[in-house]
């Protein structure tokens, strides 16, 4: 009965305000005329880039259904997640048909430009800066490892935050949902003659959807911001994260069906809590001749219990105790000579960490480990403009890898030597007048990913009846891609039907030897020999006007194995199908509707790919009223109500000889409100 009551309240505001007829602020409806940052390194807008994009804008953040950074990522192409916490709280990106499954990542995430992965594993905090902090959401796509290194194999995410060095401004943001979840977000900026002071504020707090998901987060950071003089600037920041996390596990179809809500009795002790500490400095010099210095050290110290399911009623469950440091550096420098322009730079970063390992009920200590792992990568970009219509980049980056690892007694090590990533790219307008503009882009390029430190040096050890194993494996070699991109950017605009338009579409392929996996027949990591990536990535947005907007992204992704027993067969938890579509009205200055959809489609949850997951259909909606500084926002997420599994694996279980599936659930209906202020 409550839902239905907010249900119509949200429809007697649409409906009393659907006749205002007050004019909106001019802005921007067009994403490719955004300029990404992100691309090649330096600044460009998303139409004329050589590398497949996209952007969220700062104006569609504000208007969409969200409660995550994360549920905003999914609506770009080439993109979409699965995840483990039905409230959200444990993303797993799959992005170009890289799938990590929580231990490992294919895409490195950047915060206003600076690397955010963590150290051992290269996971990125999805959770690490709340949506109301966000301005905007840069994505390019594809190996991006001739600029970014190993963990840009699949993609670069850079977040932009909102700043305004110009002038003092507060705001703060209330959010509370139907199961309890709260948060309060706080940002300041305090502005005098040429230097900024800010300070970010935010905790998080949540009972849990299911049985044994407790969820807590808070963060603190500062930052200073100061121009030296016209050419020289200073900025400096300081953060502090800490999280708490109850992890409720998978259930069988059998418990699913008792109550999706339940939890797991073996996971009963399972948690996770880390504090993370981080400070960066960045320091440029000059305009045209530019030299930028951004550098920076970040520390964890974690404890975890965990337990890895073994069959389908017991486990393997220990403590771990680990930390580790990693400080990095980037120097970059830019000039131009007549119409090319050049970039050319060096990457480093060290950092080692300590693993202990214990009985969860005696605290006896059952294995332990450390590692080093250092690498160093320098990269040359050359970006020419032909004419008005063409323009050409090359680009190359030579890695180097180290790693070091120590089991117990016993010393283990990965190294990659020089290791080289060519990338070029092509950038025609082939169409330019006042109703039509259309780019064409092509890109070849290789990229790698080297094994984390984790999937090499983990010194956990698992008994299992009398037998003992460790997944980690030092014998794991550095996956290697080739890559080609097909695409086309295009705008039009009608003003006769007023009616205005963009469109992206771009084909993709990529060649995989010694791809990383888990291997479920041999419980440790391992390479699949040969494997191809290949798909069609797409984006279209419809604006009727400056009032009503219509917005689809889609990705086709086809993820095969390329030799072996499973020649042919589909690699698991890779949907060949997802996308999402969105109608938002402006009704008037204060008052916007967004009605959105995503689908998520079939996947495969063993490599012989007779088991699968089945889709899933999800509505959601927003409706936001501002007057003056203040606006309140109803989100209604999942709208029909509907029970799915936003993930699982397969199992077998060596007491019954059978292969179990275990799925995670997500969470129902949950309604959202929000209350923000500022000035």
């Amino acid at each position: 009965m409550k839902t239905k009551k907010i249900l119509v309240l949200n429809i007697i505001l649409l409906a009393s305000f659907v006749f205002s007829q007050e004019n909106k602020k001019n802005e921007s409806k067009f994403n490719l005329e955004e300029i990404l940052v992100v691309g090649d390194r330096s600044a460009v807008k998303v139409k004329e880039s050589t590398i497949p994009s996209g952007i969220l804008s700062s104006a569609e953040l504000q208007s969409l259904p969200l409660k995550t950074l994360a549920d905003a990522i999914e609506y770009l192409p080439g993109i979409t997640f699965s995840n483990l916490d039905a409230s959200g709280h444990s993303p797993i990106p799959i992005i170009r048909g890289y799938y990590g499954g929580g231990e490992a990542e294919y895409v490195l995430m950047l915060v206003d430009g600076v690397p955010v992965n963590d150290f051992n594993n290269g996971i990125a905090d999805w959770n690490i800066i709340p949506i109301n902090h966000v301005e905007k959401i840069e994505l390019i796509r594809g190996g991006g490892s001739s600029s970014y290194g190993d963990l840009a194999v699949g993609g670069v995410i850079n977040v932009i935050t909102k700043q305004n060095i110009l002038e003092n401004n507060l705001s703060a943001t209330v959010n509370g949902d139907q199961y309890d979840q709260t948060s309060i977000n706080i940002r300041s900026n305090y502005q005098r003659d040429l230097s900024s002071i800010g300070i970010n504020l935010s905790s998080e707090s949540s009972p849990g959807y299911r049985d044994h998901s407790k969820y807590k987060k808070n963060t603190l950071s500062g930052s200073y911001s100061g121009l030296i003089n016209q050419k020289n600037s200073l900025s400096i920041d300081l953060r502090y994260d800490d999280l708490n996390l109850q992890t409720s596990g998978a259930l069988t179809q059998n418990l699913f069906d008792l109550d999706h809500t339940l939890s797991d009795s073996m996971y009963a002790g399972d948690y996770r809590e880390y504090q993370k500490l981080g400070a960066t400095f960045q320091f440029s010099r000059g305009t045209n001749n530019k030299l930028s210095i951004l550098s920076g050290i970040r520390a964890l110290d974690q404890d975890e219990t965990r337990t890895i399911q073994l069959t389908s009623e017991d486990g393997d469950s220990q403590f771990e105790k680990q930390t580790s440091t990693v400080v990095w550096n980037q120097v970059k420098y830019q000039t131009q000579l007549n119409k090319t322009k050049i970039h050319f730079g060096l990457d480093s970063e060290y950092g080692f960490f300590t693993s202990n390992y214990q009985d969860i009920n005696t605290k006896q200590k059952l294995s332990d480990g450390s590692g080093t792992g250092n690498k160093l990568g320098l990269y040359l970009q050359a970006k020419h403009n032909i004419n008005d219509n063409l323009g050409l980049i090359a680009a190359m980056r030579l890695d180097n890898i180290n790693n070091e690892g120590k089991i117990d007694s016993s010393t283990k090590n990965m190294r990659l030597d020089n290791h080289l990533s060519p990338r070029v790219g092509l950038s025609y307008r082939y169409m330019s007048s006042e109703a039509f503009e259309g780019y064409f882009f092509s890109n070849w390029s290789k990229a790698f990913k080297s094994p984390t430190l984790d999937q090499l040096f983990d010194s956990r050890q698992i008994v299992f009846y009398y037998s003992s194993f460790n997944y980690s494996n030092s014998s794991v070699v550095p996956q290697k891609s080739s890559n080609i991109d097909i695409g086309l950017n295009q705008k039009f605009l009608l003003p006769n039907l007023n009616l205005s338009g963009e469109a992206s579409l771009v084909y993709y392929t990529m060649d995989i030897e010694d791809e990383i996996d888990f291997m479920m027949s041999t419980f440790k990591y391992g390479n699949i020999p040969e494997s191809t990536h290949k798909g069609v990535e797409a984006s279209l947005g419809l604006f009727f006007g400056d009032r009503l907007k219509l917005r689809h992204s889609s990705n086709f992704t086809e993820v095969k194995f390329g030799s072996g027993e499973n020649k042919g067969n589909l690699l698991k938890s890779i949907p060949e199908l997802s996308y999402s579509n969105r109608i938002s009205y402006t009704i008037s200055n204060q008052l916007s509707f967004v009605l959105s959809q995503k689908y998520f489609g079939k996947v495969y949850l063993n490599d012989e790919n007779t088991e699968s997951l089945p889709s899933y259909n999800i509505f959601d909606s927003h409706i936001k009223y501002r007057i003056s500084n203040y606006s309140i926002a109803l989100s209604i997420f999942n709208i029909g109500d509907k029970l799915y599994s936003s993930s699982a694996y397969m199992l077998f279980d060596a007491m019954t000889y059978q292969n179990v599936k275990f799925l995670y659930p997500a969470q129902k209906r949950n309604i959202r409100l929000s209350l923000s202020y500022s000035m």
